[in-house]
């Protein structure tokens, strides 16, 4: 049985003395270091910002993680709420980049009130297409599954890969050689669970079931999002803005923070 609070599970860090909360979380292959840009933009404007590890995403959090409970998006999902609840925190602002985008969007239909709004970024409700549906994930199901078994059985070389194909051209904050090694501090066991619940999940009903407003920021050259997926999710979460940033890649925050700042600013009704 795991001993301790959940902000010490998840190594939780809470930073900036606002009223008014902001909880950021990260996508697959990244921890909360991938928020530095915007938690210092964020403080700045007076908030108050949340950052945590996600089960597995580190050394530290292999010990909250479980194949049974984390073999779908909700097992991360009720971490988040767990430490929520364990901080009092209500009414706050959630971001979330790609897979941590939907984590958030699932505690926000588990526990109403807990988000006044959810910010996604490079979010999916669904990674495989649906041709009886004429859905567009941007994989048809066997990519993904041949995605998955390459990384089970090659995770150095897979991670070289697929990196690559995330960060692309990069920008002045990340390359693909960086990305590589985050890939490579999560240990593969744990690394192939978290990316075939990411892969394999259909979140189309808790898009349409969301309640709480929702904000869209997209790369304009997404290759893991393409531009049908996140117009999914923009029309079926019934979005209150999206804003689409001039980059390219999975992972512009990192990349390229300053315009997804802006318009992480303005998603939040917040001066920079």
């Amino acid at each position: 049985m795991l001993g301790g609070s959940w902000v010490e599970r998840l190594a939780a860090t809470v930073g900036g003395r606002g009223e008014r909360w902001v909880v950021l979380g990260h996508g697959f292959g990244t921890d909360q270091r991938s928020w530095s840009h915007q938690a210092e933009a964020l403080e700045r404007s007076g908030l108050r910002v949340l950052r945590f590890d996600m089960a597995g995403a580190t050394a530290h959090t292999q010990a909250v993680f479980h194949p049974d409970r984390h073999r779908s998006l909700f097992g991360f999902a009720e971490d988040l709420a767990m430490l929520l609840q364990e901080l009092g925190v209500g009414g706050a602002c959630y971001v979330g980049h790609s897979l941590g985008a939907m984590v958030g969007l699932l505690a926000a239909n588990g526990l109403p009130g807990v988000f006044e709004r959810v910010v996604c970024i490079g979010a999916s409700a669904r990674y495989v297409d649906e041709p009886s549906t004429g859905y567009v994930g941007g994989l048809s199901d066997p990519q993904a599954r041949e995605l998955l078994a390459s990384m089970g059985s090659n995770y150095i070389a897979w991670a070289n890969g697929f990196a690559a194909s995330m960060v692309g051209s990069g920008g002045p904050h990340l390359d693909a050689s960086q990305f590589t090694r985050s890939l490579l501090r999560m240990r593969p066991d744990i690394a192939l669970v978290i990316l075939r619940a990411a892969l394999l999940g259909d979140h189309r009903a808790d898009v349409d079931a969301l309640r709480t407003p929702l904000y869209v920021i997209n790369a304009s050259d997404d290759p893991a999002v393409p531009a049908p997926a996140a117009n999914w999710l923009a029309e079926h979460g019934r979005a209150r803005r999206v804003k689409v940033v001039c980059a390219r890649g999975h992972l512009p925050h990192i990349a390229n923070p300053q315009p997804v700042t802006e318009a992480l600013l303005e998603c939040l009704d917040v001066a920079s």
